[in-house]
């Protein structure tokens, strides 16, 4: 495994990524648009090419990770760096970009046409993490 580099970029990419394929264990082309996108307004010095391999680099991350839990019934390493991350982003980001962020996760479930149950669930878990979103 390849040593990786948790900037806000890819943070935020193996965020998107994890949210969009694990939730409904599918990523579609609108998914990966939309996540284009969202990326893209973080970072908007960025180029698309620097975008799609940050993307490229932390799905690989993802699927590394999820390898492991697919293969161990007791790892839940995308689950964890999920929570990880969002506990990092409360603690290095204002309020406001925490709640881009739900947004994001929000915009990403929605854009396949079909925000169901568990995108909801996992957002609302991550939302509470970031501390935008109550406990319920």
């Amino acid at each position: 495994m390849a040593e990786r580099n948790w900037n806000l970029i890819n943070c935020l990419c193996y965020l998107y990524n994890a949210f969009a394929v694990y939730t409904d264990a599918d990523l579609d082309e609108a998914e990966k648009n939309e996540i284009r996108n969202i990326v893209g307004e973080w970072v908007p010095d960025s180029s698309r090419n620097e975008i799609h391999d940050h993307l490229g680099t932390t799905l690989g991350w993802f699927q590394e990770d999820l390898k492991v839990d697919l293969d161990d019934d007791d790892s839940h390493i995308v689950q964890n760096t999920c929570c990880n991350i969002a506990g990092h982003m409360k603690k290095e980001l204002d309020d406001k970009a925490c709640a881009a962020i739900h947004t994001d996760l929000i915009r990403i479930g929605n854009a396949d046409g079909h925000y169901d149950e568990t995108e909801q669930a996992w957002a609302n878990a991550l939302g509470e993490i970031l501390g935008v979103v109550q406990p319920a």
